[in-house]
């Protein structure tokens, strides 16, 4: 199994490899500053009257914690700066591929080869994939996130207005999820924006998409490996991986103007090859049949790269909507099956 390289014909060596690079945690910043406990807010009284009343939920539980939660800042700054192109893609690509990162991925393959080839069988789901997904997220867990959660999706609830539904929505899951599973609110750590464990799944997706792969009675993304790569797998599937099959391959474009509106447009596949070519976009290298979608990745303000991206690639937007990191992530696995097969 791991002597095979995912069809993705990316251009292996054309970018340079950062400098080997070992992630650790950063530490949050401590903020001082605090305003009215999110207790006393209109909108957090109705919801915890809404998980009392549907849930069943402690109502003393909730009106304890969120009389003892204030607004985090740099939550709401660090979700206000998530722009999908800020840099060059072969800068933002230099974050996760480097010789540090293929080497643990090897190291991870091969101590959880009877997993992964499990989890091929049993999802139909590439082994470097689920690996790279792994160390794109968290460095194949070394960096899961040392903020509370509570905290954040609370922050993130209710004075983040653009999305302050969806991550009442993850509230809601996460304070269940926390009943289910026996979790001690404001304890648990992940990311930012609430994400959980090596896999950085949003509470909703743990609850939803999380296996106990390695059946020990509980799910821990945190540090189970075994648990991790059942639910990767588990969520690639669910939102339609096609096991063995291209993600992307790389295109010309005669004229870059007549197909703006194309590139980027979108996470689903659009067009045929022979209806690419009819507008001037051509693959570089062999391809498979099936429709495709026009992928630019900027290199300088003058070059652009594009790419003719397969449903696996988009499969991969799903797991995070960056075309960037869709990138990344499948050159990740190439990189690392490569190196694993020697």
């Amino acid at each position: 199994m791991f002597t095979r390289v995912l069809a993705i014909s990316l251009a292996i060596g054309l970018y340079g490899c950062s400098a080997v690079s070992n992630p650790v945690e950063a530490q949050p910043v401590p903020e001082v500053v605090k305003s009215v406990p999110y207790s006393e807010l209109p909108e957090v009284q109705k919801f915890i009257n809404k998980m009392a009343s549907q849930h069943n939920y402690d109502r003393q539980l909730l009106v304890s914690m969120f009389s003892n939660t204030y607004k985090r800042e740099q939550v709401i700054t660090k979700s206000n700066n998530q722009p999908e192109v800020i840099t060059p893609y072969h800068e933002y690509r230099a974050n996760f591929i480097d010789p540090y990162r293929v080497q643990q991925g090897v190291k991870f393959a091969q101590r959880n080869k009877t997993w992964l080839e499990q989890a091929e069988r049993d999802y139909g789901v590439d082994w470097q994939v689920i690996v790279a997904l792994l160390g794109v997220e968290t460095a194949y867990g070394k960096v899961t996130g040392n903020r509370d959660v509570f905290t954040s999706l609370t922050t993130l609830s209710f004075d983040y207005p653009r999305r302050g539904a969806y991550f009442q929505s993850e509230l809601e899951a996460y304070l269940l999820l926390a009943r289910n599973q026996g979790w001690t609110l404001g304890e648990t750590k992940g990311s930012y924006s609430g994400a959980l464990g090596m896999v950085q799944f949003m509470p909703s997706n743990h609850m939803k998409l999380a296996v106990d792969y390695d059946q020990d009675g509980r799910i821990d993304l945190w540090n189970s490996e075994a648990d991790a790569i059942g639910s990767i797998a588990n969520y690639l599937r669910h939102h339609g991986w096609q096991y063995q099959q291209r993600s992307a391959i790389p295109a010309r474009v005669d004229q870059a103007e007549q197909v703006s509106e194309l590139v980027n447009k979108g996470r689903a596949p659009l067009y045929s090859m022979n209806e690419w070519s009819t507008k001037g976009v051509w693959a570089t290298t062999d391809y498979a049949a099936g429709k495709t979608g026009l992928i630019g990745l900027r290199e300088s303000e003058e070059v652009v790269d594009y790419w003719l991206a397969y449903e696996n690639f988009f499969t991969i937007m799903d797991y995070n909507p960056s075309r960037r990191y869709a990138m990344s992530v499948l050159e990740l696995a190439n990189r690392i099956a490569q190196h694993e097969g020697g």
